[in-house]
């Protein structure tokens, strides 16, 4: 009964020496990580005030006969003084100020333009941080990955281009959309070519960021979009269908009347078709009245509505063919469609609205009703 009563009284006081260490060894820790904060604050601010006054210096007048190279120069005995002191520290205190100075160039490069934003870049490069970003692309972390791409562009780091292009097949969608704004920085619209050259299985999310940056350079981007159109990855030939119809570009029918015919996939087929409606191409007429008949239902209701879009008449007899042997649904849809072209499709609604057949007519008088056509007799 003793012997059990030590073994626990030995038992709760080692707990309490366990607690105790532990708590001891969390306060100094938090200690430690307040002073190191604290640190990091006073090197920031520090890094802050030195650069700005860097970017503030006067530079003298470079002579109109001077070398190629003459402003780097200038550059560089401004950031000079700052790299032989870091060049004088240990190793460890050496990362920590580096830390502070990257941190401080690339919060600056969110604010600086013009010859400023140069100077800024050139620190950026000639201390060293351009390799060091280039080696985090490379990070196991897809967060760490992201980030360099980001600080990349934000740097205008060519060299990095490289090495941007490779993280376009990163695993992660966030390290990749990074890798496509720093590229579209760093190379403008041009970039759009590898861009939608490697991209696969956009997902929504990734589709949608991409569009942002499509929508930045509208007409600009519709060359890029036409040849993305022959990718080998389906979501890419969506994505660009989509991106074409938004922008509106007449040079787009040709390709798109050309994906009605040539690709083997029902769903780009009726998406291309939809663009085309959208567009309101006549151009486009003779490929989607050959789809009406289509034995894919949704490809037939898109072929349909571009159809009412385009609003040619001359679609007019296909259209009533399919509307007397179409679903309910599909029914609807082409008088829809009929209804809209023009003063002909007007008329022939309303002649269907008296049709014998009970369905046809009362899908006619629903269409008339929402085309606000007044039906003869009514």
């Amino acid at each position: 009964m003793h012997l059990e009563y030590f073994i626990l009284l030995t038992l709760a006081a080692g707990a309490t020496s366990f607690v105790v260490v532990a708590s001891i060894a969390l306060i100094i820790r938090k200690a430690v990580d307040v002073q190191r904060q604290r640190r990091r604050t006073h090197l920031y601010q520090h890094y802050s005030a030195k650069l700005a006054e860097l970017l503030l210096t006067d530079l003298p007048e470079i002579p109109p006969d001077s070398k190629t190279g003459g402003i780097a120069r200038q550059y560089e005995l401004l950031v000079l003084p700052m790299k032989k002191r870091m060049s004088k520290m240990d190793p460890g205190r050496r990362m920590f100020h580096r830390q502070a100075l990257r941190s401080v160039l690339v919060d600056l490069a969110l604010d600086v333009t013009g010859e400023t934003a140069d100077r800024l870049v050139y620190f950026f490069s000639s201390l060293g941080f351009v390799q060091e970003h280039i080696q985090l692309l490379r990070s196991k972390k897809w967060w760490v990955r992201a980030q360099a791409a980001r600080d990349l562009g934000l740097l205008r780091a060519r060299k990095a281009i490289p090495t941007l292009t490779l993280l376009l097949e990163d695993r992660n969608d966030g390290a990749r959309y990074q890798a496509m704004q720093s590229l579209i920085t760093l190379a403008g619209v041009e970039s759009l070519r590898t861009i939608l050259r490697i991209a696969k299985r956009l997902s929504p999310w990734m589709a949608i960021e991409l569009s942002v940056i499509v929508m930045r350079f509208e007409d600009a981007a519709v060359p890029y979009l036409i040849e993305a159109l022959k990718s080998p990855d389906q979501s890419v030939v969506l994505f660009s269908i989509e991106m074409l119809a938004e922008i509106g570009f007449v040079s787009a029918v040709e390709p798109l009347r050309a994906l009605l015919t040539e690709y083997p996939s029902s769903v780009v087929q009726a998406k291309a078709a939809e663009a085309l409606g959208r567009l309101g191409d006549k151009r486009a007429e003779e490929e989607l009245l050959r789809l009406v008949g289509s034995p894919h239902p949704h490809l037939r209701t898109k072929a349909i509505e571009a159809l009412g879009q385009i609003g040619s008449p001359s679609a007019l007899p296909t259209l009533l063919r399919q509307f007397a042997k179409g679903s309910l649904t599909e029914k609807i849809t082409t008088a829809r469609s009929i209804a809209s072209l023009s003063q002909e499709g007007a008329e022939t609604i309303r002649s269907l609205a008296s049709d014998p057949d009970e369905l046809n007519r009362s899908v006619a008088q629903q269409v008339a009703e929402e085309f606000a056509l007044e039906i003869a007799g009514s």
